[in-house]
Formats: C-alpha cells, structure tokens, sequence
C-alpha cells in the first residue's frame, strides 16, 4: 500500500498526534510522539516505544521523513529511535535521518547506530546497494546548544517553515527540550517533559496549538495511598517521586492562559485514563483556568492548519 506522499505538497501545516500517553502501558494511549508535515518537511518530535508502527500504519511518507527532534533521552521519548532509521530506510528514505536533541545526543544516537550495526549490514547484503542506499542507513546527530539558557535557539530553517528549541525545567533530566514551530503565520508549540517555569509562558507564546504534558497527581496520589497500603512501597515511592518534574493539569492550563494560547491539547497524560470518570478528573479545574479550546489527547489525532500569510 502506498504512502501518502500527497501531504508533502499541502500548503498547510499538519501536526498528528501519533502517542498521546507517558511511560505506563496502556491499550489506550502509547508513549510520546508527534508527526509534523509543512512546507515539504515530514519530521517527528519524540519516538517513544510503540510509535513508529503507528506512523507506519497511519500511511505517512517515511521515505521522506527527514528529521527527528528529541526533547529529552528518557526512554519512553526514545524507544523507537532505531526502529523509526531503520524502518524508513528500508521504506526509500535516500538521504541520511538528522536527529536533534540537546548535549548527551551523540552518545544515545551512536547507540542505536552500534545496535543496528548487524541488520544495517543484512539489509544491504540482501537487498543491494541500488535498492537500499548505504549511506541513508547511518543518522546524524544534531546537537541543539544555547549560548543563553533562557532563550530559544533555531534549529533549521526551511522556506517559511521555522524551527526553534527552548529549554525546560525536567531536572534532573538535563538539559531538557520544548520546541516552537512556526510556518505561515502560524505557531506550534509542544513542550516536552517539565514543570512550570517563568519563562515557559514566553515560549508558548500566541501559539494557534499547545501540546502540554501533564501529570494527574490526584490520581496518581490516589494510586500511592492503595501501594503503601498494599505494602508496595518502592512503586510508591517512584509514583510521588515523578510529580517533583511534571505539571498539573491546571497548571499547564495556566500556562496556555498566560501566553494567550487558542488551543491547549494534553499530552503525556499519565497516569492512564481507563474511562470518563478519570478523563473528567483529570481535567478538573482546567476550564475554569484557560477559556480556549481544550483537548484531551488521543493517538492518531490531526490538527490542520491553513496558512495565514
């Protein structure tokens, strides 16, 4: 079956939300990724396990997928790194995968490149050098470095279509990325892992879409009160623990408010919600914050939007 190729020469600029979820294991939700198709560009933020079978499935035009940009290196946001290299290689990528992310990339990308060493070889031996083109099979990395941690840095710049990486606060996960995506007038912003800052606002400025992560600690301090009573305490532990580097739900309610945002889409959403009951508490106390749209993250979603200038 063909791969949409058609969305590569669409004036618009397309965000898929391919995992909505966060490191726990869920049938609804699987871990952090999103697809970004403007300007002729085909390129992923995030890769976590599971992902890149979506964006396989979902039709998308991996042979020209072209860059990968990583927020941070937990592996919920990494898993499929080599998966996405391979995979679109094999597919008809011709030109070698750049993958961006902060200080500490080279040592993860060369990784998974040591990792895939063998089936790279295979791939080629089996299916010659004029099917499958060596030097495609190898990524670049691409360190994102900040001569000013408080201000955004871009990272490429195709026609109108505008990369820029920002840093968050995701401690001790350091450095830890957000990135803005601005083309035709329009503004994306997705914030990777981290909790509210002063100057997270100002990044997510006037943005058309917010992809924010949040954690429910009311859920999830639900769930610490039934481990301890179970006598689980390191699970316990690791649960009370997380909340010290995410953001509530209101929280990033807050923040879309005050950087005057139009759309707050939630991802990352942990813990896993399983039906309408922890959807709406998850969700308690958002509206009363932010009174733009509000969308609670689904796998596969699709947002469009039309160029403004």
């Amino acid at each position: 079956m063909a791969y949409n190729e058609k969305l590569l020469k669409k004036d618009s600029l397309r965000i898929i939300l391919i995992g909505s979820g966060g490191p726990f294991n869920n049938e609804v939700r699987v871990a952090p990724c999103i697809a970004v198709i403007a300007a002729g560009e085909f390129f992923l933020v995030d890769v976590g396990p599971g992902t890149y079978r979506i964006v396989d499935i979902m039709r998308l035009p991996v042979p020209h997928l072209s860059k990968i940009l990583l927020t941070h290196f937990h592996s919920d946001h990494i898993g499929d790194l080599g998966e996405a290299n391979m995979m679109s290689w094999a597919s008809g990528r011709t030109k070698p995968l750049e993958i961006f992310g902060p200080e500490g990339l080279e040592t993860v990308v060369n990784g998974f490149i040591m990792a895939y060493k063998q089936d790279t070889g295979y791939r080629i031996a089996h299916h010659g050098k004029d099917t499958i083109k060596p030097e495609a099979g190898t990524p670049i990395s691409k360190t994102i470095k900040f001569p000013d941690p408080n201000v955004r840095v871009l990272c490429f710049k195709i026609n109108e279509l505008k990369v820029y990486a920002f840093q968050v606060d995701h401690s001790p996960v350091k450095p830890a990325l957000g990135y803005r995506i601005e083309y035709r007038g329009n503004v994306v912003v997705i914030t990777g892992d981290t909790k509210k800052t002063n100057n997270l606002a100002e990044h997510c400025k006037d943005a058309d879409i917010l992809f924010c992560e949040a954690i429910s600690f009311e859920i999830l301090n639900n769930m610490i009160e039934g481990l301890k009573r179970n006598k689980l305490n390191r699970q316990a532990q690791i649960l009370n623990d997380i909340q010290s580097y995410h953001m509530e739900p209101v929280e990033a309610a807050r923040v879309a408010k005050d950087a005057g945002v139009k759309k707050l889409v939630f991802i990352h959403i942990t813990p896993p919600l399983t039906n309408k009951t922890t959807e709406d508490l998850y969700l308690k106390g958002v509206a009363e914050v932010f009174d733009g749209e509000i969308v609670l993250g689904m796998d596969r979603m699709k947002f469009r939007l039309r160029p403004k200038s």
